[in-house]
């Protein structure tokens, strides 16, 4: 029986294939003459009504219970339970927040609507996610808000200005290699118009702060 286990696991991992992504966009300090703080980038994407509106296919979200009851409370124990990387220190309560999520994803594979089943973990500089969809696909992704960093492109002479900030989306997938090119896809040419609205949004509430402020 255990030889049996081990060459299905080994059968798992030769057709399962894996992929890192980075991408990142800029928030400019003083943009369209208001200020973001990084404060107020990491509470919105702890907004998480919000972050999930922002995917371009979706149609529905509702909480779900954890499978094992108040597994997914305690951060120690949800750590274990959720398998959560060692680096980040869960907020709040349930340090986990589990999600049932509806998309809308014309394709040649899925059905048009995908339901995955997603897991929150709010952290001090970010958000991070796991989406386990069908057909085995899963995706964990970290978003950061930190000082922002010179790119490859631009010139390393030249220093970003102080109080710039970046948002990073750090994607590992994990799914079947005949999948694998599509999935990817799918997150490349997302990824632009989902930072887009976050930073719009971030944008949105600067100006009202400021507004408040002086009147």
């Amino acid at each position: 029986m255990s030889s049996l286990l081990s060459t299905a696991a080994h059968d798992y991992t030769v057709f399962t294939g894996t992929i890192n992504i980075v991408n990142k966009s800029p928030i400019t300090a003083g943009v369209e003459g208001v200020v973001i703080s990084k404060e107020a980038a990491v509470a919105l994407l702890h907004d998480h009504a919000f972050f999930l509106r922002c995917d371009p296919h979706f149609v529905s979200h509702r909480p779900i219970p954890p499978t094992e009851p108040g597994s997914n409370e305690e951060a120690n124990t949800a750590r274990r339970a959720y398998q959560v990387p060692a680096n980040i220190e869960p907020l709040g309560s349930p340090a986990v927040k589990l999600y049932e999520v509806v998309d809308h994803v014309p394709n040649p594979v899925w059905s048009s609507s995908v339901v995955s089943k997603e897991e929150f973990v709010d952290f001090k500089d970010g958000l991070w996610v796991r989406i386990r969809s069908p057909l085995a696909v899963i995706m964990e992704t970290r978003w950061t808000v930190r000082a922002r960093r010179p790119s490859e492109e631009e010139d390393g002479e030249e220093e970003v200005k102080e109080g710039n900030l970046e948002l990073v989306e750090d994607v590992d997938i994990s799914c079947s290699k005949l999948l694998l090119s599509l999935v990817k896809g799918q997150v490349e040419n997302n990824w632009k118009g989902i930072h887009k609205k976050i930073i719009d949004r971030l944008v949105e509430d600067a100006k009202k702060e400021k507004a408040k402020a002086g009147d």
